[in-house]
């Protein structure tokens, strides 16, 4: 069984946190809508605000926009109605909605936080310089939307008071931490090589690097300059050091092999827009590594709003579109993206995934297949693959994944992630030394990633071999990982197979704790309290399970078990014994 996992860099998490502060009305995000469960006393709104909220919860954001414009009409001096309204309308897509909305609102003296964000990114579109300032004034923001005004606002004054004005402006709000400070410093970075301060902005990118910040479009700029100014070895050391800790980025990987091709590389320097529109972009990027929900499409679609060629906003927009369940509307967005931009290939890879979530898996193939002869891509080859895997064509993604790393091998490349992906497709093919051989390879590569160590230990323990390294392994993952609900299952899972069913039982239950919508987990966790003699609750954990729409195969493993009990573990004994840990 293959674990998940996952990791963000350090800017990532220190913006995503900003995030984390509870706001009323719509949790973490930011939105100060204090009236929000206030309903409209007047009958005709009341109704069109329990319509627009159904509608919202049931996944109908254009509805909901619909309704709540209505109920402010009726309403407008309500603060929670003006935000979910505006708030409906840039989750539907719809910026000229919501900007019409946040106009009618603020109209009659509402001054929700939505609503002057997305007032001062229209005035800065339409060049008000002093109503921009006014909205995006910072009182009143919470950390997150803070975060995004402020560096709007810093792109607004290079055009209206300059270049130092903004740099000013920003360095003020400083922590003196750059791994708290990247955002801000990736803003500076950029009003400096926009005002042509090359020496000040090299030195601003080197820091952010130095700190550990890793973000794509801030590489993008670092490496042009390197490269421009003569610097082209230290340029590819950091893309490929990137695409080594991070994955691959496919503008990155274009400006790569301009670099290596020794063609001239031009310095980006963004106009105010652009750069307002990346303000928008970058925390909406780490937003949406720490959410399950499509809440950080509203940031894209107004980023989309100050520079529509912002391709990599379409992307991730449709990956936020997609965590909520809006394939289709994913796949019209991503369809927005030119066959000229760097992001095209990886879009029609996306569209592949987002075809595969609707069960269309014929037309997902085609799609990938169709978009590999247009362009014969990396990136789509491996999206092709990891969509066999998907489907349990595991033969197809074997011999693509095989070709891909002999065709990297030839160019001097050797990539763990692959060499993970074909273990574990080789582990599915009942080829376990095939499987092993890349796993041990992709964990020489990549030693601390709780990916790799954590599906070898667990490989091992549940085949009954190298009890004691598996075990290692997983314990090793889980210092990387200390959050994972998945390799704490394995841990446990490990323990069960072991015959330590109260060891196991006490990492089970950590386990769905952390992951309570999982059904595997619940299954588990219902094995070991059957073993230990707590029939009840292994039956209330199975149901559970069954209740979380296990795979098919399972369902029926399930039911099984409820009837009769689990069959008998095959019980293997490691070489040492770990004692019980002390409960909190």
């Amino acid at each position: 069984m293959m674990r998940r996992t996952g990791a963000v860099s350090a800017f990532l998490l220190s913006l995503s946190c900003a995030a984390c502060a509870s706001y009323p009305g719509f949790g973490a995000y930011g939105f100060s809508v204090d009236s929000a469960h206030a309903p409209p006393a007047d009958a005709a709104a009341l109704g069109d605000f329990l319509v627009a909220r159904y509608a919202a919860m049931t996944n109908d954001p254009r509805e909901a926009a619909r309704r709540y414009a209505a109920s402010i009409d009726s309403a407008p001096e309500s603060t929670g109605i003006a935000e979910r309204a505006v708030y409906s309308a840039l989750v539907s897509g719809d910026y000229p909605q919501a900007v019409q909305l946040a106009n009618k609102a603020h109209g009659v003296g509402n001054f929700g936080t939505l609503v002057r964000l997305t007032l001062g990114i229209e005035a800065m579109s339409e060049g008000k310089d002093a109503e921009s300032a006014a909205y995006l004034a910072e009182d009143g923001f919470g950390p997150f939307n803070r975060t995004v005004a402020r560096g709007v606002s810093a792109w607004r004054m290079l055009d209206a008071d300059g270049p130092e004005a903004a740099e000013t402006y920003l360095r003020d709000t400083l922590t003196g931490d750059p791994r708290l400070d990247s955002a801000t410093l990736y803003m500076m970075g950029l009003i400096q090589l926009s005002a042509h301060n090359d020496a000040d902005a090299l030195d601003t990118f080197e820091t952010l690097w130095n700190s550990g910040a890793r973000l794509a479009i801030g590489l993008d700029a670092h490496a042009r300059l390197l490269a421009a100014n003569g610097d082209r070895a230290r340029a590819l050391t950091l893309l490929n050091t990137f695409r080594e800790e991070v994955g691959e980025n496919s503008a990155l990987e274009s400006l790569r092999k301009d670099i290596q091709a020794g063609r001239e590389i031009q310095v980006t320097r963004l106009s105010s827009r652009q750069g307002a529109a990346l303000a928008v972009y970058v925390p909406a990027a780490a937003l949406i590594t720490r959410t399950d929900d499509d809440v950080a499409s509203v940031y894209f679609v107004l980023a989309l709003a100050l520079d529509p060629d912002l391709h990599e906003a379409r992307s991730l927009w449709a990956q936020s579109l997609e965590k909520a369940g809006r394939e289709i509307e994913a796949i019209a967005v991503l369809a927005q993206i030119p066959e000229t931009s760097p992001y095209y290939s990886p879009a029609r890879g996306q569209i592949a995934w987002a075809l595969l979530g609707l069960g269309r898996e014929d037309e997902a193939v085609q799609v990938a297949r169709q978009a590999l002869a247009q362009a014969p891509d990396r990136g789509l080859r491996v999206q092709l693959a990891e969509i066999y895997r998907a489907q349990a064509q595991y033969r197809e993604a074997n011999r693509l994944l095989t070709g891909i790393i002999e065709d990297d091998a030839l160019k001097g490349r050797e990539d763990w992630r692959l060499l993970f992906s074909r273990g574990a497709t080789r582990h599915a093919l009942d080829d376990w030394d095939g499987a092993e051989a890349d796993l041990k390879r992709a964990l020489q590569l990549q030693p601390h990633s709780p990916l790799v160590l954590n599906y070898l230990g667990y490989a091992y323990v549940d085949q009954g071999i190298h009890l004691e390294e598996g075990l290692n392994l997983i314990r090793t993952a889980l210092t990387y990982d200390p959050d994972s609900g998945f390799i704490t299952d394995s841990l446990g899972w490990a323990y069960y197979r072991l015959g330590r069913y109260e060891l196991a039982i006490y990492f089970l239950e950590k386990a769905v704790e952390l992951e309570p919508a999982d059904a595997t987990l619940n299954d588990h966790l219902g094995d070991a309290y059957w073993r230990s003699g707590r029939k009840l609750e292994a039956k209330f954990q199975w149901e559970r399970s069954l209740k979380l729409e296990p795979a098919e195969k399972e369902r029926a493993r399930i039911e099984v078990k409820l009837l009769k009990g689990p069959d008998e573990p095959a019980v293997v004994k490691a070489e040492s014994e770990q004692p019980l840990p002390n409960r909190p």
